[in-house]
């Protein structure tokens, strides 16, 4: 296994160590808040080749990524593919030759670190698994490319994705891209952020607690968490796989349709799951008459819009005012008191699956107990905490895997059945009991409702508060709905959903001077030093108390100027 490992790490020195990209000329094009069809025009027309595009995303992220400054980095790529270049090229040479092309021809996604792919590496945000290289694609990222997709690489995430802060030792701490000192949501962070400050066109993340719809709207994009079962799940690290689902993160609900169609699992296209042929045929209506809205006012105990903030109030209230105009009809209160929100089982058979699933190809961690004793990973606690906690894990297929499974179908029929009594198109709920990005992790229980029944939900920003931080809220629909929601979605963003672009911080001059392999090392180590002088050590489980904002700042300033000497 060492041996592999090494021969591959010198393989790709001797491969890059003539820094081809500091080679390729500055393309001047902008790539500002681009959608999948301006890039296609603009391809198709030869007014840009994939090179130029690619080379001005790489530029993008090398002087806004890691600013230095008083406040901490946006921090959202954990690594810039090696071979990206390379792949644009092959696409021109496709293009010229009047060859047949896919339908996202070179559009530049970002992955989240826990989706694999056989040319950058798959991490989950952890050092435990610093290296990990896997031997092909997820089944997703297999059709991305068919339609001519290419990886742009891999986004930044909680570790094991387990929190909603941004934090891993992979990277050290990702910052909200409208104030860098805010809560980036979790643990699809890289890829929201990223996608917010224009880095790529289109992400994956993926959602068990919420992990794609939180950062989708503390950081103003859209974003879907899809139906159980609808894409695939293989070749994604299996951390909670009862509840998981991978789902697309974009800056318009349009994108996020195209993306969608690619992604669902081929065999559901014309199943019982009544999956339309395209989900961009839910497009085409702006005005929504006969479209009902049932508000989630109280779940369990739990006041959905008690404690918010007046400016995040007066938003929901414009909001309902703009749908009401477009035709929806509003049922002001919906209460689920018989919800059950109980996650406790749904980390059952993982213990299995994570075995399989480092075993189905040369991991560097040869099982899940491996990773606890390895002394790189703190999700889990101390050493003697992981495997306790491994150990503990309910068996795949015993009792309480199977009652995980049933908790999540008599939420399905509990809603369902309460949206079929009120005519129901659409339940909604605010992402945050607090609007817009915050520390607290209790506010962010509204997300669990979809997660805990196995519907879609899509989230998508309502507007901004006083200090200009996203607010978004949430629609759940029925099983496998995922076009009505769409819908809904769409008619409002053409309205009334004016996106404002996050103001970008000041250039890094130094690390635009970066190659490819430079700059992958650079984050590296980032994630390095702060894993090794804060949470390596740490014996709280809320890391966004001791991975702070200025303290991050500090470990990143500190080590910035002699890493970049050295690198020149």
């Amino acid at each position: 296994m060492k041996k592999l490992l090494l021969k591959s790490f010198c393989l790709m020195t001797l491969l890059f160590s003539n820094s081809l990209w500091a080679q390729e000329k500055k393309s001047g094009f902008s790539v500002n808040e681009i959608t999948i069809n301006r890039v296609q025009e603009l391809l198709k027309n030869h007014k840009v080749s994939c090179v130029d595009l690619v080379t001005a995303y790489i530029d993008r992220i090398k002087k806004y990524n890691l600013s230095l400054g008083s406040k901490p980095p946006i921090n959202a790529i954990t690594e810039i593919n090696p071979f990206l270049l390379n792949e644009a090229r092959s696409l021109d040479k496709k293009i010229n030759n009047n060859k047949p092309i896919g339908r996202l021809f070179c559009v530049p996604f970002l992955l989240k670190d826990n989706i694999d792919t056989y040319e950058t590496h798959s991490t989950s945000g952890s050092l435990s698994l610093l290296g990990n290289q896997p031997i092909k694609d997820a089944p997703l990222v297999a059709q991305l490319r068919k339609e001519d997709a290419i990886i742009l690489g891999k986004a930044s995430m909680d570790e094991f994705a387990s929190g909603i802060f941004g934090i891993s030792g992979r990277n050290g701490r990702t910052g909200n891209v409208y104030d860098t000192n805010e809560n980036p949501g979790g643990s699809s962070s890289g890829p929201a952020a990223a996608i917010s400050a224009n880095f790529a066109v289109a992400a994956i993340g993926t959602d068990n607690s919420g992990s794609v719809r939180i950062p989708a709207a503390f950081n103003g994009v859209v974003g879907l968490r899809p139906t159980a079962g609808l894409i695939s799940q293989e070749g994604i690290l299996p951390r909670g796989n009862i509840d998981g689902i991978a789902g697309p993160l974009t800056r318009t609900v349009e994108d996020l349709a195209v993306v969608l169609d690619i992604v669902v699992k081929s065999n559901m296209i014309n199943s019982k799951s009544n999956h339309p042929i395209s989900y961009l045929s839910y497009l085409n209506e702006l005005t929504l008459k006969h479209q009902k809205i049932g508000v989630i006012k109280k779940f369990q105990a739990i006041d959905s819009f008690k404690n918010m903030p007046t400016d995040s109030l007066k938003l929901f209230e414009n909001y309902f005012s703009d749908i009401k105009k477009l035709g929806v009809e509003i049922l002001p209160e919906v209460n689920l008191p018989d919800i059950n929100l109980d996650r406790a089982l749904n980390e059952a058979g993982e213990l299995q699956d994570m075995n399989e699933y480092l075993n189905s190809y040369p991991s560097v961690r040869k099982n899940y107990q491996d990773i606890c004793t390895s002394g790189r990973t703190t999700t889990f606690g101390t050493k003697s905490d992981c495997i306790k906690f491994i150990k503990n894990l309910p068996q795949k297929f015993s009792k309480k895997y199977n009652k995980s499974f049933n908790i999540i179908e008599e939420n399905r029929l509990y809603i369902e059945k309460i949206m079929e009594q009120n005519h129901l198109d659409a339940l909604l709920i605010p992402v945050s009991t607090n609007g817009s990005a915050s520390y607290d992790y209790t506010a962010m229980i509204n997300e669990s409702i979809a997660s805990n029944s196995g519907l879609p939900g899509i989230t998508f920003n309502i507007g901004y508060t006083n200090k200009g931080m996203p607010v978004g809220v949430e629609l759940i629909g029925k099983k496998f709905k995922e076009g009505e929601l769409i819908k809904l979605a769409y008619a409002y963003e053409q309205k009334y959903g004016k996106r404002i672009e996050p103001k970008m911080p000041k250039e890094n001059k130094k690390i635009e001077t970066l190659d490819i392999p430079q700059y992958n090392n650079l984050v590296t180590e980032i994630g390095f030093n702060t894993f090794n002088k804060i949470l390596k050590e740490s014996k709280s489980n809320d890391v966004s108390k001791i991975l702070t904002p200025v303290i991050f700042n500090k470990i990143y300033t500190d080590m910035l100027e002699d890493k970049i000497k050295n690198v020149q």
